[in-house]
């Protein structure tokens, strides 16, 4: 799944698709206090995930969560899939001490959708090929 989103979205130029690593981090990230990794699941199969990590935020101190990556199946995503795997990882982030989540807008559409769900714009990233 985490291959598709790469492959599929608006990342595929900018990301380097290493299924390894990804599964590496997954790994890590289930095996830590430090995040959760949610599915969503239909008749037994996988159709979305979303999974974050709580750090202390570099500059305030303050317990924040942070997306790492976020992705429904495309024949799922009209549903209410995406939304509940969102709502959940709010309530676990909530009760894990964060104050805030941060989530990467890789369109405006996204961002919009964002918006719509109470999140403000803090930055936008850029990256260069060295």
């Amino acid at each position: 799944m985490g291959s598709r989103s790469l492959l599929e979205g608006p990342y595929r130029d900018q990301i380097a698709d290493n299924p390894e690593e990804s599964a590496k981090l997954a790994l890590q990230v289930m095996n830590s206090q430090k995040g959760k990794v949610l599915v969503a699941e239909e008749s037994g199969e996988v159709i979305g995930l979303l999974g974050f990590v709580i750090f202390p935020h570099y500059f305030s101190g303050e317990i924040t969560a942070g997306e790492l990556m976020w992705y429904v199946e495309p024949e799922f995503r009209k549903s209410f899939t995406a939304l509940a795997l969102l709502r959940r990882a709010e309530s676990l982030a909530r009760a894990a001490g964060a104050k805030r989540m941060q989530f990467t807008a890789p369109t405006a559409a996204v961002g919009d959708a964002y918006k719509a769900l109470g999140y403000q714009p803090i930055e936008v990233s850029y990256q260069k090929e060295l």
